[in-house]
């Protein structure tokens, strides 16, 4: 009789183990099943951001080598200003056809047809309102760094100038930090102060030369 009690309760020690690892694989599921919700809404849903950034460029050692911070405006699709107001004053407008880059300090303007100057680069993901499984191979990360939810994106094609790119998300499904990888080693983390949503003026992504400044290439 003992021995039967023994099994009986071996039997029902393994039977809740298995039950408890079941429920907890669930609940991991249902848990990474709505971060990646998240995500979908926020390409989907989401048609402007408004706020502030800062930048760190780190080389293959991992040594920062460049600090930025400025403003950024997007509205989706294809429209954003990129201002960088440290530590040389720059602005990358894209208005839907051309990209501009305005650097003051040399007075110079460069232009290049959109599909062009972002369609392989990093910038790429956050100015389409789709799915990021077009354009990329997405996979959800384990690590749960700052609290936030992290997405691992491969181009799907190969690009000249990047690897892969992380997005983090918070619990509310707000951007939070981008990690760019570069094909020379270097890393570049943006951390993003940004409202969703937010009414932006056309007028952000309108951009016309100075009558002062070079301009080199010629826009579409």
């Amino acid at each position: 009789m003992k021995k039967i009690a023994m099994r009986t309760v071996t039997k029902t020690l393994i039977t809740s183990v298995l039950l408890m690892g079941l429920g907890y694989s669930a609940i991991v599921a249902a848990t990474q099943n709505a971060a990646r919700e998240r995500l979908n809404n926020f390409f989907i849903q989401v048609t402007s951001l408004v706020g502030s950034f800062n930048q760190q460029v780190y080389d293959k050692k991992g040594k920062i080598i460049q600090k930025a911070a400025g403003q950024l405006y997007l509205n989706r699709p294809g429209k954003f200003r990129w201002v960088y107001s440290t530590p040389e004053p720059q602005e990358i407008i894209a208005d839907g056809r051309n990209v501009w880059i305005y650097d003051k300090d040399l007075d110079q303007v460069t232009v290049k047809p959109m599909h062009a100057a972002i369609s392989s680069t990093p910038i790429a993901v956050l100015t389409r309102k789709a799915s990021p499984d077009s354009q990329f191979q997405v996979s959800q990360m384990a690590e749960k760094t700052g609290g936030l939810d992290w997405f691992d994106l491969k181009p799907h094609r190969n690009s000249r100038d990047f690897k892969n790119i992380q997005l983090g998300l918070d619990p509310k499904g707000d951007l939070r930090k981008m990690v760019m990888f570069d094909k020379l080693g270097q890393k570049t983390v943006i951390n993003l102060n940004v409202r969703n949503n937010a009414p932006v003026s056309s007028k952000q992504f309108y951009f016309k030369p100075p009558a002062d400044v070079d301009v080199i290439g010629t826009p579409s």
